[in-house]
């Protein structure tokens, strides 16, 4: 099961917080939206079915997190 859309939802949650002025919510959405791009990229990694960004095993969660959240 692709656990991908788990960062699109924290992705909105960070841009509706930011755009209501709390943005202490916003930076703390930053962080959890790191930590599952990690997670879920470590977990892809470590079941080989889906194939990393770049032939980097760590590069899908390096591609969520150098993405924009805003």
């Amino acid at each position: 099961m692709k656990a991908d859309w788990v960062i699109d939802i924290l992705k909105d949650i960070r841009q509706f917080s930011e755009q209501n002025g709390m943005l202490v919510l916003a930076e703390q959405l930053d962080d959890a939206i790191f930590v599952a791009a990690t997670e879920i990229g470590a977990r892809v990694a470590e079941s080989g079915t889906v194939k990393s960004v770049k032939g980097n095993p760590r590069g899908f969660a390096r591609a969520f997190a150098d993405n924009e959240v805003h």
